[in-house]
């Protein structure tokens, strides 16, 4: 009988990838981002947890603990956001009077309009306040089904403003087709990461940080169709 040998391969510590052909760690910044304008809060579906063709995770390399939270459930509220504190508690606090959820729909206001009614407020009121953003973590199809639930059982909190991405919104910073090792219903449908790294750019006004989270996730991309193009059988010459 013959001996089997291993086929496992060395992971990386840090970025948790093989490190031959797959370490994305040359992208990332010395240091994690620490937001000072706003805090992203992710509701995560369960099947997205599971999935390897994630994009949340290259945020989470990217960014400090202190402006990430995620809590994995299918609706807010409920048993299984009970140990996500946190995440609750910044939910649920009245005096983050703006709290965004970034997700389309027909009453949701523009990125731009936005921001700008943001600032105009805090001159207004001589005040600097932050930004707690929502966003769902899923397929398109099961970020319909979590937001559905949501308006369904009135979970969202009362004082939450909707907010999506627009035509004018896309054309500043993102390129079309980014994450193309999925595909999204349209261009303008983007990936978690690509969704967060536009809104938090144009709240913290930074756009250098659109490109920082852009930047690992663009490595593990390329890889990921050098490593397709690897399994094609060869045509003999």
């Amino acid at each position: 009988m013959m001996e089997r040998t291993s086929t496992s391969r060395s992971i990386c510590p840090r970025c948790q990838r093989p490190i031959q052909g797959g370490c994305i760690c040359g992208a990332l910044p010395d240091a994690p981002l620490r937001l000072r304008q706003c805090h992203c809060l992710i509701l995560q579906h369960p099947h997205e947890r599971r999935r390897k063709n994630r994009s949340l995770p290259f945020v989470e390399m990217c960014l400090s603990t202190d402006s990430l939270t995620i809590a994995v459930a299918r609706r807010l509220g409920g048993t299984q956001l009970d140990e996500a504190s946190h995440f609750q508690e910044r939910l649920t606090d009245s005096s983050h009077t703006n709290l965004w959820l970034i997700y389309p729909c027909e009453e949701a206001v523009s990125l731009e309009q936005a921001v700008t009614d943001w600032k105009d407020e805090q001159l207004l009121q001589e005040t600097r306040a932050t930004v707690v953003l929502l966003l769902l973590d899923a397929t398109w199809k099961f970020a319909k089904e979590m937001d559905a639930s949501n308006r369904t059982r009135n979970l969202y909190p009362s004082h939450m403003k909707r907010v999506q991405l627009t035509e004018n919104d896309l054309q500043t910073l993102s390129k079309p087709k980014r994450f193309n090792i999925r595909t999204p219903p349209s261009e303008q449908h983007l990936s978690t990461a690509e969704t967060l790294a536009l809104v938090v750019s144009k709240v913290e006004n930074d756009e250098t940080i659109y490109e920082t989270l852009m930047k690992p996730l663009d490595l593990m991309v390329e890889q990921w169709h050098s490593f397709q193009e690897s399994k094609k059988p060869q045509t003999p010459a």
